[in-house]
């Protein structure tokens, strides 16, 4: 859906940032709790897309598609030209996100398998995708893709989320010197994936840190200039609630969310694969596209904001045995 007016969004405010730590000694997630008093960032103004029809959102991922560079041999006819506008009106942004949870292999599965290596042995999982508003159990194996058609650099920040709508530490997960070096460069078609490859293991576990998380707040950053100021390390860099909060005043604008509901489900392509471990391998615009696709109201020409929660399943509260008098 193409967002004609930019006040049609709620304004954003200051946005939660959950973060999982990735240890660089034993590749797995761990959770830290804050250690100091972080302000409770006000929830982005996001809205969301589940009641539209199945037409339009094909219309979005068909416009994210055609920002891919066309398949060798194919002719992208332009639209016609249209009057320019009466009014300027701030740009806007796209960037997608698709979030594969990791199970077996079944006996009916076609698509591309990770490999999860253990002291003598492989495992074969399979990567499906599923939807933003998916609920994890405790200790789901979980992937991300990421695709930004604005060329710049991707940040990727985490933060932990809390029952009484506190938040942990803000870390930044991505990206590290041990992630191709901290290549952290995005172009159309690009495929970043989180974690890499060649990371063991290539996946996240879902594991809350304290009894009262209910999910991991990311925050995807892309900007048209590398950040200044930021020393990577082999692991998570944590970050200061002031540079958080600048960068959120400056790139965290009203978002629409749309959700690709036909495609939940489907398993990891080989050609998704191969993209996402060649950075000289770009997706094209017969591939498939990103599972959930947000559009952002830039307040800035140099860079732009999306938050994504991944929420934990919660339990519900056992049952007594005794009877009601």
């Amino acid at each position: 859906m193409v967002v004609n007016n930019a006040c049609s969004f709620l304004l954003a405010g200051l946005l939660g940032i959950s973060f999982s730590i990735w240890d660089s000694v034993t590749p797995t997630l761990v959770r830290t709790a804050s250690t100091s008093p972080t302000p409770t960032p006000t929830p982005a103004a996001v809205i969301d897309q589940e009641q539209d029809d199945e037409q339009s959102r094909q219309i979005v991922a068909t416009e994210f598609l055609n920002t891919r560079p066309p398949k060798k041999g194919k002719i992208r006819i332009s639209p016609p030209p249209t009057a320019p506008p009466k009014a300027q009106t701030l740009s806007s942004g796209l960037l997608g996100v698709t979030v594969w949870r990791l199970r077996p292999v079944g006996s009916g599965d076609s698509g591309a398998r990770i490999l999860e290596h253990k002291a003598d042995s492989e495992t074969e999982l399979i990567p499906e995708r599923v939807p933003s508003s998916t609920r994890f159990v405790k200790g789901q194996k979980v992937r991300l893709s990421i695709e930004s058609p604005r060329s710049g650099y991707l940040y990727v920040l985490d933060r932990e989320e809390y029952a009484d709508g506190t938040y942990g530490d803000s870390n930044l997960i991505f990206p590290t010197l041990t992630i191709k070096a901290g290549d952290n460069a995005v172009t159309a078609g690009r495929l970043i994936e989180l974690p890499d490859q060649d990371d063991q293991p290539s996946y996240f576990k879902m594991n809350p840190h304290r009894a009262d998380q209910t999910g991991e707040v990311l925050t995807f950053l892309i900007t048209s200039q590398p950040l200044p100021n930021l020393r990577l390390r082999r692991d998570y860099l944590k970050l200061t609630n002031e540079q958080v909060s600048q960068w959120e005043q400056k790139w965290k604008g009203p978002t629409r969310r749309v959700d690709l509901a036909s495609r939940a489900g489907e398993t990891y392509t080989n050609v998704e694969k191969t993209a996402g471990a060649n950075r000289a391998s770009l997706l094209n615009d017969d591939d498939p596209p990103p599972q959930t696709i947000y559009r952002v109201i830039m307040r800035s020409a140099d860079g732009m904001m999306v938050v994504l929660r991944l929420q934990y399943e919660t339990l519900a509260p056992p049952k007594s045995n005794r009877e009601t008098p």
